[in-house]
This record gives structure tokens, C-alpha cells and sequence, in this order.
């Protein structure tokens, strides 16, 4: 696969995540579903940012990875208590914060793509 081919197929996989994430009802399984398929996505962000990659600071590169590992760890948790206490409250509050932290993460990850491709002007 060439370069532009796969680049283009990783936007598309950020657009079908950024659709999803911002209709999704907040139900645990929906959250669950897009949180994995955000990690996904981020085994592939350094492909796809590579054009930026001398430009970000490298904090901003440890907040991508740090923030990817929350997700994860928030993922494992919300599943763990969907399967032992699926009538926990702490299951809509760790649903609710997890896809907002979610939401945030894809728009930012939407506009470096676009900066990587040229789409939109760099910083």
C-alpha cells in the first residue's frame, strides 16, 4: 500500500471515529467499542504524523502517548465493572468522562491529521 493510499485510509478510519464518537448515546458498550478503536488508530498515529512529527514538541508527543495509556486503563476498568457490577453508578461516570476525554482526543488527532496532510496550515 502506498503512502497516500494508507494515509487516506487512516483519515478515513479518524472520520468513521469522530461520527461515532459525537452520536454515540454514552451507553458503556458504544464507549467501550470506540475507545478500542481509537487504540487502534493510535498504533498507526506516528504513520500518519509524520510530517509533524519534527514540528511537536516532545511533551506534546508524551501527552499523545500518555493519554493513550488513561484510555487503555480506563477501558480495562470500565469493562471490568460492566462485567462485575453492571449496575455500579460508577459505570456512567466512568462512561461519560471516558468518551469526553475521547471526543477531545479525536477532534486534536482529526486537525494534526489534516496539518500532516496539508489540508489546513501548520501552527
Amino acid at each position: 500500500m502506498t503512502w497516500p493510499s494508507r494515509r487516506s485510509k487512516l483519515a478515513t478510519l479518524l472520520e468513521d471515529l469522530d461520527a461515532r464518537i459525537h452520536a454515540t448515546t454514552l451507553r458503556p458498550d458504544e464507549a467501550l467499542a470506540i475507545g478500542h478503536a481509537l487504540l487502534a488508530f493510535a498504533g498507526h498515529e506516528a504513520d500518519a504524523f509524520s510530517a509533524l512529527a519534527p514540528l511537536l514538541d516532545p511533551a506534546a508527543q508524551q501527552e499523545l502517548a500518555a493519554e493513550h495509556q488513561q484510555i487503555a486503563e480506563d477501558l480495562t476498568l470500565l469493562e471490568w465493572l460492566a462485567r462485575t457490577t453492571p449496575d455500579s453508578p460508577d459505570i456512567a461516570i466512568l462512561t461519560t468522562s471516558l468518551v469526553r476525554r475521547m471526543r477531545f482526543h479525536i477532534d486534536r488527532d482529526e486537525r494534526l491529521l489534516a496539518r500532516a496532510e496539508g489540508r489546513i496550515p501548520g501552527p
